[in-house]
């Protein structure tokens, strides 16, 4: 293998690793991944550094020395990307994939796939709905958590697409959402305050981030201690700037001017 197919061969561990990171799999998937590509191209022996911000492959075959290094901007979560990567480590493993250059091209073609927002604003606020149910919720409560959930999502994906803090989105997007849900439910509704406060929970849980907290809990069982914290930080860092929109909405209930209405 000379220079200029060992450097592209680490080009495509680094970028594997990289759409892997990006896509929501866990550390130690990642690495295995990685390192069972290596084998199948023909590398006995690779070293990989994975850190919340980038990843960084080192091939030493003989005399020649290969460093790719890849930036990992987010870690988020997306599982059609992850079965079709899945894919690619397959066909690379069977031999249908050889040549690395196909191999890249293939990798970069996995695209995240999305669904409509304004479908995923409707989907969120039925999933509020769902949430209030479970805890107890009769037709009236779901209604206003509903309503809630409806406008929570809204403002988070609005913020986010303007390019707004995702800390900055939570919080804003759990004080409108949960205090539209009040509003709802003690101005329209009429509902007592232990039925309000069910509603209000049930809205803000669409924001707790239940898969990073898992991969991160799953990172610091399997070793992976440096991203599994990083992981578990940046998790519990959004649900305290949810909790903050939170506490806003419970000192509204707690206001001079909640008591007049």
């Amino acid at each position: 293998m000379n220079n200029v197919n060992l450097a592209k061969t680490a080009e495509v561990l680094c970028t594997l690793g990289k759409h892997l990171a990006l896509y929501g799999a866990e550390t130690r998937l990642i690495v295995q991944s990685v390192k069972e590509m290596a084998a199948d191209l023909g590398l006995l022996k690779i070293d990989l550094a994975l850190t919340r911000t980038g990843i960084t492959v080192k091939i030493i075959k003989g005399q020649a020395k290969v460093i790719e290094f890849a930036e990992i901007t987010s870690f988020g979560i997306n599982m059609s990307a992850l079965t079709s990567l899945h894919q690619i480590c397959l066909e690379v493993k069977e031999g249908k994939l050889k040549d690395p250059e196909e191999i890249l091209l293939a990798i970069n073609a996995v695209k995240a796939g999305s669904y409509d927002k304004s479908l995923l604003i409707l989907i969120e606020a039925v999933a509020a709905s769902a949430f209030a149910f479970l805890n107890g919720g009769n037709l009236a409560i779901m209604a206003a958590t509903f309503c809630g959930g409806l406008l929570l999502m809204f403002i988070r994906f609005f913020l986010l697409k303007r390019g707004f803090f995702e800390c900055f989105a939570f919080t804003v997007s759990a004080f409108c959402g949960s205090s539209f849900t009040l509003l709802v439910a003690k101005c329209l509704l009429h509902l007592p305050t232990p039925e309000i406060s069910i509603a209000v929970m049930a809205t803000t849980l669409l924001l707790v981030p239940g898969f990073p907290f898992m991969n991160g809990f799953l990172d610091v069982f399997k070793g992976y201690m440096d991203v599994g914290i990083s992981r578990l930080v940046n998790a519990s860092v959004l649900t305290m700037a949810a909790a903050i929109g939170l506490i806003g909405t419970v000192y509204l209930v707690y206001s001079p001017l909640w008591e007049q209405m």
